[in-house]
């Protein structure tokens, strides 16, 4: 049975398709009669090009279900789903109107307050939602439905995250999810409920100005100007729009995720006490008397004047702007060119870990450890271990951001409050840390400022409370980096030696033994072979070295 094209036939020997409604790149979508119940439903399909990649069915049914279990006035119901047969497909509420996206193409700029009115029913679906903890993760007009009597109803909930990254690049019709989605999405970084929100501040965005925040061509173009750019105040696009409506929207497109809304419940109370103030002042004059309609009447003419200056006035400044995104374009090309884009960085997972290979990991991300490390007591987390990171895992930061840690302490409560040895030789250090009866292992980092041999920093920092036999992690000063000349030096001097040495042992007949500290088997095993001689027995030993190092 060919998924792509059921008008005509029966499902399960219930649903008889009549239509087909909609297309995308995941699903069809058909017009349907459940004979069972007497009722229009739609029936949304999953295309037979995905139908054999079962990870792409497998979230499809899952995330499905999921929704069915959703119930909201302004989300599409979820009736069925079905696994059987040749074809998967999801039964839904059948929605007699359009998309939200037909509504904004015919009508262009809505009034304030029924943009309002529409973001406060999808924050309500997206409320509903989130508290049974399901991200749409695609909200855009055209997944919103709008009925007769002017209500809004989400569709399209959990399939969104059944896509493949053909979702942003593949096709013109699908083209516009990266006009909506986040900036961490755009990025492939950490996606929860405030992306919804961002997805919504577009929504809303594009229904007070007729305009989208971010388009500029092609689908990478647009999410790089996501990450590196704020959008335009639609104030500015629209001077209509009231000040308190504008600070609406704009903190609901910020870049980062801490200073958008937190909750979709906290951008719908805003939006609400807004729609709220609207209503009381449209009933009265400001002295308390109440207007009939015929008050209004009188003054049609000069609004429908006065919104044709507005209209001309905004049309200007949709000139500037876009003269203003061609400038900004350029600039961010050669700025891209010049610098190499974007000087972000992903944070590594570094729980599980202990410090030493946490700082190895964050320094090859260009990320640093932060040296005060807070210590708890775990029962799930060997001593020493890290078990809490800030930032998360895959977020993205700063070059040199530092990551706080907290690190466990064991089963046991810290009682030894540790000292300072900072700026202390490496021995007398030591031997100050073992009179309080904890242990220390030893790392070695160049420096300008510490002489040699002498402690840099410690971790845990002084004060923190650890319990005896606690391993300390003590950073020694090798010295200072070594120059260009410096190394020109020791080469000279190595081959000095090297003649000498052979020198040496033509006169004694003897061979000196190089050096094979520090070196892998294989690479001490050739050492020892440029000079006649064997690999010996090996013994092995428990070391703080990778393993295999001699």
């Amino acid at each position: 049975m060919n998924s792509d094209y059921l008008v005509g036939t029966v499902l399960e020997n219930r649903y008889e398709v009549q239509e087909m409604i909609g297309s995308g790149g995941m699903a069809t979508v058909y017009k349907a009669k459940c004979n069972m119940l007497n009722r229009y439903v739609a029936i949304k399909v999953l295309k037979d090009s995905l139908k054999y990649d079962s990870e792409v069915v497998k979230r499809f049914n899952a995330e499905a279900r999921a929704a069915a279990k959703l119930s909201h006035p302004n989300i599409v119901q979820v009736f069925d789903v079905s696994e059987k047969g040749d074809i998967d497909y999801i039964v839904m509420e059948y929605i007699d109107g359009i998309t939200l996206k037909d509504y904004i193409s015919k009508k262009g700029v809505l009034p304030w307050e029924e943009a309002c009115n529409f973001a406060v029913q999808i924050g309500k679906a997206l409320e509903c939602a989130h508290k049974n903890h399901i991200i749409h993760k695609d909200i855009k007009p055209h997944n919103v439905m709008l009925t007769r009597d002017g209500i809004l109803k989400v569709t399209d909930f959990g399939i969104a995250q059944a896509a493949t990254t053909d979702t942003l690049v593949a096709g013109d019709s699908n083209m516009g999810s990266v006009h909506y989605i986040s900036p961490e999405q755009a990025r492939g970084g950490y996606v929860d409920e405030k992306s919804d929100i961002y997805s919504l501040g577009v929504v809303l965005y594009e229904m007070l100005t007729g305009i989208l925040p971010f388009d500029g061509g092609s689908a990478v173009n647009i999410a790089l100007m996501k990450l590196e750019k704020e959008p335009a105040d639609c104030r500015t696009i629209n001077p209509d729009i009231p000040d308190n409506v504008g600070k609406i929207t704009m903190k609901a497109l910020s870049k980062e995720q801490h200073l958008r809304y937190q909750s979709a419940s906290e951008m719908v109370g805003d939006l609400e006490r807004v729609l709220r103030a609207k209503k009381i002042n449209d009933e009265s004059d400001g002295s308390g008397r109440k207007f009939k309609t015929k008050d209004l009447s009188g003054i049609t003419k000069i609004r429908e004047k006065r919104q044709q200056r507005k209209t001309r006035k905004r049309n200007r400044n949709i000139l500037t702007l876009l003269a203003i995104v061609a400038i900004f374009l350029i600039a961010f090309a050669t700025y891209s060119f010049m610098s190499g884009g974007r000087q972000e960085y992903q944070v590594p997972e570094i729980i599980g870990m202990t410090l030493e290979e946490a700082e190895d990991a964050l320094s090859a991300a260009n990320l640093q450890l932060d040296k005060n490390v807070t210590l708890e007591v775990s029962e799930e987390f060997e001593e020493g271990i890290i078990m809490k990171q800030s930032p998360g895992a895959n977020q993205y930061v700063k070059k040199n951001r530092k990551i706080k840690v907290t690190v466990s302490s064991g089963t046991k409560i810290g009682e030894i409050v540790l000292p300072s040895v900072e700026n202390m030789p490496y021995d007398d250090a030591l031997e100050r840390l073992q009179l309080e009866g904890v242990k220390c292992t030893k790392v070695e980092r160049e420096s300008e400022a510490i002489n040699k041999g002498y402690v840099i920093s410690q971790s845990p920092k002084e004060g923190t409370k650890v319990p005896e036999g606690y391993t300390v992690t003590l950073y020694v000063s090798s010295g200072k980096p070594e120059n260009d000349e410096d190394e020109e030096k020791k080469e000279e001097e190595k081959q000095k030696e090297e003649e000498e040495n052979k020198e040496q042992q033509k006169k004694s007949g003897t061979v000196i033994v190089p050096k094979l500290r520090g070196l892998m088997e294989s690479q001490a095993e050739e050492e020892l072979e440029k000079v006649g001689l064997s690999l010996g027995s090996i013994k092995e030993e428990d070391s703080t070295s990778p393993i295999g190092t001699v």
